[in-house]
C-alpha cells in the first residue's frame, strides 16, 4: 500500500481530495490535518509515501512545513495560487497541482508517482477498456488499430467528434474524446493548455502568457487553464513565462 497524508485548512478542498484518494486502488489515507503544525508531530512517529500539501496554511506555511522537513516523502502540493510554484519546485515536490484541479490531473500525478515508487505505471479507476500498454497508444483510425508510441506525440486537438493527434512525421484522427486520451496519457507528461488542446511537456518549445509553441505550431492556452499551464512550465523555462 501507497500511504499518504493530507494537510489542507479548507474543509471543501480537504473532503474532495479524500474523495479522489478514496478511489484509488494500493492508496492508503493515514491521516487528514487542518494545519501542518500537528502533521509534523504525526510525521516524527509515523513514516508515509506521500503528502498532499497546501500552501496557505494556519500559524505554519506549506512552504515553511517543507523547509522543516530533514527527509521529506514525496510531496505534491495543492494550492489556488501559482505564484509559489518556482520556490516549491526548487523544495524538490513531486507536482504542483492549482485548484480546482480535475480529477484527471490528479490521476496523471498519480501514474506518475506509482512510476517511481514502484518502476512502472499502475491503473487506478477500476477500468478494463483503457486500449493503452508501457509506452504506447492504441489508436483506431479509418478502421485499423496504430500503435503509436507516446514518446511521438507532440499535442492532441479535440474536433468535435474526433481528437486530432500530432506527430513530427504524421497525424492521426479517431473518434474519441480529448478527455478519454487526457485519461489514458494520465501516467505520461501531458498537460491540458485549452479544453480543446493538450499538449506533451517535453515539445514545448516557448511559451507566453496566450500561447504555447510545439513544433511549428502556436496553440491557445485557455483562460482557466492559465495558472496550471505557468505552474506547469515555468520551473521547466527557469522560472521565465517566455523564452
Amino acid at each position: 500500500m501507497i500511504r499518504c497524508i493530507v494537510i489542507e485548512d479548507e474543509y471543501p478542498a480537504r473532503e474532495l481530495l479524500k474523495s479522489y484518494i478514496a478511489t484509488l486502488q494500493e492508496w492508503e489515507l493515514v491521516a487528514d490535518f487542518d494545519n501542518a503544525i500537528d502533521a509534523v508531530g504525526f510525521l516524527a512517529r509515523n513514516a508515509v509515501d506521500v503528502i498532499f500539501l497546501d500552501i496557505q496554511l494556519p500559524k505554519l506555511s506549506g512552504i515553511g512545513f517543507l523547509r522543516a522537513l530533514e527527509h521529506p516523502p514525496i510531496v505534491v502540493i495543492t494550492t489556488a495560487y501559482s505564484e509559489h510554484a518556482v520556490t516549491a519546485y526548487e523544495l524538490t515536490v513531486f507536482d504542483y497541482l492549482l485548484k480546482p484541479f480535475p480529477f484527471e490531473r490528479f490521476l496523471r500525478t498519480v501514474g506518475r508517482i506509482h512510476q517511481q515508487l514502484q518502476g512502472s505505471p499502475k491503473e487506478e479507476k477500476p477500468r478494463e477498456d483503457r486500449p493503452k500498454d508501457e509506452g504506447h497508444l492504441l489508436v483506431r483510425e479509418d478502421r485499423r488499430n496504430t500503435k503509436l508510441p507516446v514518446s511521438e506525440i507532440q499535442f492532441v486537438e479535440s474536433q468535435k467528434e474526433y481528437v486530432r493527434i500530432v506527430c513530427p512525421t504524421r497525424e492521426l484522427r479517431t473518434r474519441m474524446s480529448i478527455s478519454k486520451i487526457e485519461e489514458l496519457l494520465a501516467t505520461h507528461d501531458f498537460l491540458r493548455i485549452h479544453r480543446s488542446f493538450l499538449v506533451a511537456l517535453d515539445k514545448v518549445e516557448a511559451f507566453s502568457g496566450t500561447d504555447v509553441k510545439v513544433g511549428r505550431h502556436l496553440l491557445p492556452i485557455g483562460r482557466l487553464y492559465q495558472k496550471e499551464v505557468r505552474a506547469g512550465l515555468r520551473p521547466r523555462f527557469g522560472g521565465s513565462d517566455t523564452l
